[in-house]
C-alpha cells in the first residue's frame, strides 16, 4: 500500500509539471545540466569537482592537478555540445592521462545543445560558451606554464571561430576534436577562420566521422596554406573515437603534438 501511494503521488507531480507553465524550455534545459552535474557529483572524487562564476551563472568544472614534479601547464578540455565533462568520447582520457605528463587538467561543462541550428541560436550558444571559457581561462591562468585548449564537435567550431574574431584571448595551442558544425556554408566559415587565426592548431579527425568533418578536411588544407597559416598539422586517424583503441591512438596524436611544440 504504501508504494502504491508514492507512485501515485509521483505520477500526480509529473502531471502537474507536464501541464504546469512555468515548466518552460529554459528551465528544462537548466535541469537537464542539473541531472548530468549531479551524475558526475556521484562518480567523480569531490576533490576535483569546483564550481565556476560566469556571469550570473554558475557551472561545473572537473579539475586535475599535474602528478609530475615539473608542471608544464594547463590544458582546458571542452566537450562537444552533446557531452559532458567527462564524456568517454575523448575527453576523460585526455582528463586522465595527460595529468601523468606534466598538465594541470580542467574540463568544463558546455551550454545545453541546440536543438535547432540557425545563426541566431549559434551565436546564443556561442556567447553563452565565450562566458564559461572565458571564465576557466582566468582560473587555468593562476596556474604555472602554458593553457592549451581542447576543444570537440561543434564546441570545437565555434571556439575556433571565437580566435580569429579576437573575442577569446589566444592560448599556446589548440587542438581540435573533429570539429564541424552541420551545415555546408557554416562550416566553410569554420574552415576559413581556421586559416586566418595564428593559434597553432592540430586538427584531428578520423575515419568514421561525422560527414561535415570529412567534406571540409580538404578545404581547410587549402586555405591554410592559401593564408599562410605557420603552425598547423591536419590528422587522419582510422575507425571512430568511441573505440578505445582509438582514443588511446588519438592521446598519442596529442601528447607527440605538444612535444613537437616544445611543451
Amino acid at each position: 500500500m504504501i508504494t502504491f501511494k508514492i507512485r501515485s503521488a509521483t505520477r500526480g507531480l509529473l502531471l502537474l509539471l507536464l501541464l504546469s507553465p512555468a515548466v518552460d524550455a529554459n528551465n528544462a534545459e537548466l535541469s537537464s545540466e542539473s541531472f548530468t552535474t549531479s551524475d558526475l557529483q556521484n562518480q567523480i572524487d569531490p576533490i576535483e569537482i569546483k564550481p565556476l562564476q560566469a556571469g550570473e551563472l554558475s557551472f561545473t568544472v572537473l579539475e586535475k592537478p599535474a602528478m609530475t614534479a615539473f608542471t608544464k601547464g594547463t590544458v582546458i578540455l571542452v566537450p562537444d555540445w552533446s557531452q559532458h565533462a567527462a564524456s568517454p568520447r575523448m575527453i576523460n582520457v585526455l582528463r586522465q592521462q595527460l595529468v601523468d605528463y606534466g598538465w594541470n587538467t580542467i574540463a568544463m561543462m558546455v551550454p545545453e545543445q541546440l536543438t535547432e541550428t540557425t545563426a541566431e541560436t549559434l551565436l546564443t550558444y556561442q556567447t553563452a560558451l565565450l562566458t564559461r571559457l572565458q571564465a576557466v581561462m582566468k582560473s587555468a591562468e593562476n596556474n604555472t606554464g602554458s593553457i592549451i585548449v581542447v576543444a570537440q564537435g561543434s564546441s570545437g567550431a565555434l571556439i575556433n571561430q571565437l580566435y580569429q574574431t579576437g573575442q577569446l584571448t589566444a592560448p599556446e595551442g589548440l587542438i581540435l576534436l573533429s570539429a564541424y558544425l552541420p551545415d555546408k556554408a557554416l562550416n566553410q566559415a569554420v574552415s576559413l577562420a581556421l586559416a586566418k587565426h595564428k593559434v597553432p592548431t592540430l586538427d584531428i579527425q578520423q575515419q568514421q566521422d561525422n560527414s561535415f568533418v570529412m567534406a571540409s578536411s580538404q578545404l581547410r588544407l587549402q586555405l591554410v596554406r592559401k593564408h599562410i597559416k605557420e603552425i598547423y598539422r591536419q590528422r587522419l586517424l582510422p575507425g571512430s573515437i568511441d573505440q578505445p583503441q582509438n582514443q588511446q591512438w588519438v592521446f598519442n596524436e596529442v601528447y607527440g603534438w605538444l612535444s613537437y611544440l616544445g611543451f
